[in-house]
Parts: structure tokens; sequence; C-alpha cells
């Protein structure tokens, strides 16, 4: 059986989010952190991890920061040591959306 999660994310929300160090570090991984450059990458990351527990179903189970994003050579998204599942994140002007597609 399929399970899909997908979140959308106001990129200001997480622009005024980042300023807190409390809220980096409660969300993101350190690796994540580097990663992103910009507000939006952030704001795609964070929809990805909502988008990850509302596939599970379960509610959020664990810090976020608990799990990490990576992108392979191509820039393709996925969760690191998570082998069931594949991940979309994209951006659209003010938005980031994340879906994820788990089995």
């Amino acid at each position: 059986m399929y399970k899909i999660g997908n979140d959308i994310v106001l990129i200001s929300r997480i622009e005024k989010s980042i300023k807190s160090p409390s809220f980096l570090n409660k969300v993101f991984t350190e690796n994540e952190r580097l990663y992103c450059k910009k507000a939006e990458n952030f704001a795609g990351l964070f929809a990805a991890k909502e988008a990850y527990f509302k596939a599970l179903g379960t509610g959020i189970k664990l810090p976020l920061s608990d799990i990490e994003i990576c992108h392979n050579d191509n820039g393709k998204p996925y969760f690191k040591g998570i082998d069931n599942c594949d991940l979309s994140i994209s951006h659209d002007g003010d938005y980031a959306i994340a879906t994820v597609i788990m089995w």
C-alpha cells in the first residue's frame, strides 16, 4: 500500500523563524543548515519533514531534526537512511511544497 504526504509552506513564515537559533536547531540538522543558503531552501526542507509525518499518518513523534534530508549528485532530495519513500520538493513564488510517497 502506498502512503502519500503533502505540505505547503509560506516561505516568509520560515524566513522569520530561521532568525531564531532554537528553531534552526530544533528543526534542521547541522548538514541541512550548512546546505541551505536561502529561506526558500529551509522552507522546502521544513515542508518535506511535515509531509513525511503526514505520509506516516502518526503525527510528529520525534524531533524534526532527527530526520535528515540530503541531495544526490543531481540535486534530488532524499531522506537519509529511509529507503521506502520518495521525496519531491518544489518552490514557486511565495511557497515551498513537498510530497512524500511511501511504500
